[in-house]
């Protein structure tokens, strides 16, 4: 009796171009949005005639309709539809950009910010961390660091490119620009993305293996049993797999959830410190002989989360604690550094550039504690919520750092707080790793391997 072959993977696996759309809605429209709104301050304080102080709260807004937006956008990319997802994500930046182009009053800045803000929950905290977990069995978390990564690049190239942009054409134009840019994100993410492997007849990449030994079984069960085979569906390859995992009513009353939060709110507070760099840098004597001295920092610390997010990645799945530890370890250090030894360039720089390992952490190993502690069956849906504390806590520290500046007029109490932020979230980690189930202690196992034995 002849029996049907498993269909052969593709030379190159749909899974792969998920991850491009992915990498591009990063690179493209979302660090224009994040990253680079700051370099058209001094020409929008200008036009509109307001203090660059006010044009601040941008960042603010921006993090405030990312916590609004985050309940729907995790329910809808939850039922499986990824693809309206990035698609809506390309079109609100590409719509925040042509308001800014024709940018008259100081509520369109206002509502372009929200705008970005809701692309920010799709592309930054629900679809790399909920799609690369769907297409790759294997390494999943090496191509989530790959497409939060591309996040610091993209922020290192168009802060570049838009500050040229703005000299040569004006800031009005240079919007136009980042519009058309971002508009050719939406065919993208419309067309190289659907929600799960069985939408295109296939299996999470690197299940491959497991299927093909899956199917030599049920080809000689066939034989034996021809009745059994004929009832069984020839498109089983294409069948969505059952999702393991708790509930999200079950995954909030965890305490690994509580402490999940506790740790996305430390990170996220410590890392809003960042952007307060260069007005640091411009109070330093050491700025009068290195004047770009606070951007170079700015750069060095994109670098650092670049290779950061890509290092988390690699390892992270392996050594979640570890990893997680090291990056909180060397934040520490380069928030000292920052505190004691400022005044020379070079530890200055050294220390951006370490604290980028910090500034990796919440994009790559919160999602990756979610998934370990909860599983797949309603990642989305818990990791919305963890990813509202980031949003609280970003909208939060963002205002924090700055009124701590202002009023006691220096910079050392905002790295002495970050340090003690960072302390107790290491703390946390430690707390969360006694709460892991995932690795099964041996000596069931080896009681388990006897008994079994033993039956036998």
């Amino acid at each position: 009796m002849d029996t049907a072959a498993p269909s052969k993977s593709p030379r190159i696996h749909f899974g792969y171009c998920v991850i491009l759309a992915m990498v591009l809605g990063n690179f493209i429209p979302i660090s224009m949005g994040l990253s680079c709104a700051g370099i058209f301050y001094p020409p929008l304080s200008e036009a509109l005639g307001v203090d660059k102080g006010v044009l601040g709260y941008y960042s603010t807004v921006l993090w405030i309709s990312a916590l609004v937006v985050l309940p729907f956008t995790g329910k809808l990319m939850n039922r499986g539809s990824a693809r309206i997802c990035l698609t809506l994500g390309s079109v609100l930046t590409t719509a925040a950009f042509v308001l800014l182009w024709n940018l008259h009053y100081l509520w369109q800045f206002y509502v372009a910010a929200a705008l970005v803000g809701a692309s920010v929950t799709i592309f930054i905290f629900l679809a790399p961390s909920t799609l690369a977990n769907r297409w790759f069995a294997r390494r999943a978390g090496f191509w989530l660091g790959v497409i939060m990564a591309f996040t610091g690049i993209g922020g290192v190239v168009w802060s570049t490119v838009g500050g040229m942009l703005i000299q040569q054409i004006g800031w009005s134009s240079t919007y136009l620009v980042f519009a058309a840019l971002s508009a050719c994100t939406i065919p993208t993410s419309f067309f190289l993305t659907a929600s799960y492997p069985a939408e295109k007849g296939l299996l999470p990449w690197g299940a491959e293996q497991g299927q093909e030994q899956g199917a030599a079984a049920s080809s000689r069960s066939a034989a034996s049993s021809p009745a059994k085979a004929a009832s069984s569906p020839k498109t089983a390859q294409a069948k969505a797999p059952a999702l393991s995992g708790v509930s999200v009513g079950e995954a909030m009353r965890m305490p690994a959830f509580f402490l999940i939060c506790l740790i996305c709110f430390g990170i996220n507070m410590g890392m809003q410190i960042y952007f307060l760099t260069p007005s640091y840098a411009s109070t330093l004597q050491v700025t009068a002989m290195v004047p770009l001295l606070g951007s170079f920092a700015s750069s060095a610390t994109m670098a650092g989360q670049t290779v950061g997010k890509l290092a988390l990645g690699a390892v992270g799945d392996r050594y979640p604690f570890k990893s997680f530890l090291l990056a909180l370890c060397l934040g520490m250090v380069s928030v000292s550094m920052l505190g004691l030894c400022a005044e020379s360039a070079f530890a200055f720089v050294s220390a951006s550039l370490l604290f980028g390992a910090f500034y990796a952490l919440t994009n790559v190993m919160m999602p990756l504690y979610t998934r370990r502690f909860f599983g797949d069956r309603d990642y989305a849906a818990i990791y919305s919520r963890v990813s509202m504390v980031a949003s609280i806590s970003n909208a939060a520290g963002a205002f924090i750092w700055g009124t701590l500046v202002s009023i006691t007029g220096n910079f050392l109490f905002m790295y002495v707080a970050a340090f003690v932020i960072m302390v107790g979230t290491a703390a946390c980690v430690l707390m969360l790793r006694s709460h892991d189930r995932s690795t099964p202690t041996p000596a069931p196992a080896t009681v388990t391997a006897r008994a079994g034995a033993q039956a036998s």
